[in-house]
């Protein structure tokens, strides 16, 4: 069976605009065994050991609507945010060929990586990004169970991530911004 992970993030708070999610999408037998496997190498990971999350697994196969075949949830703190929270490092990842349909991504908040983000991510931030992709995602899972590479074009399975990068740029996710608060105006003479 082919899995779509919602792996859900609150950042500032308990609204919904205010939660991060990544999706990434694995192989197996297991949904419920997967997201304990999953929730513990989150707590295990430094960028989201103190983070609540909420886990749901779905059929990457069935047609819509689809509704969740497991939940984990994991409450511990909600952090504040210090950085704008579109900031993100892409975790990009493929199977054997690097082209359309064997390729995805992931965007990591820069909340999770150590240090501040200057103008371009230093060796260390982009080492730590990928060590979600070869640990959180790779690391403990139950027998059987593999991260793959989901085609939403083709709607099929195109085997299991071979290999992972993160380039040296920092990228921009402008759903994850915060909405305005108050405005200032100013009339132009």
């Amino acid at each position: 069976m082919n899995f779509r992970i919602t792996m859900q993030f609150p950042q500032d708070g308990a609204l919904a605009r205010d939660i991060v999610t990544i999706n990434p999408h694995f192989s197996g037998d297991n949904a419920a065994a997967l997201l304990d496997a999953l929730s513990t190498n989150l707590i295990a990971w430094p960028g989201t050991a103190t983070a609540t999350h909420t886990l749901k697994a779905y059929d990457a196969d069935h047609a819509k609507p689809n509704y969740p075949i497991a939940i984990k949830e994991h409450i511990d703190t909600t952090p504040g945010n210090d950085r704008p929270r579109e900031i993100a490092l892409c975790l990009s990842y493929f199977v054997t060929f690097n082209r359309p349909s064997y390729r995805g991504r992931l965007y990591l908040p820069s909340r999770w990586i150590t240090g501040v983000p200057g103008q371009r991510p230093s060796a260390g931030q982009i080492t730590e990004a990928l060590s979600f992709g070869s640990t959180v995602l790779s690391k403990n899972l139950p027998t059987g169970h593999r991260w793959i590479v989901w085609s939403a074009k083709l709607k099929q399975n195109m085997g299991p991530v071979g290999n992972i990068w993160v380039d040296d740029e920092w990228d921009t996710v402008r759903s994850r911004g915060l909405r305005p608060t108050a405005r200032q105006t100013a009339v132009v003479p």
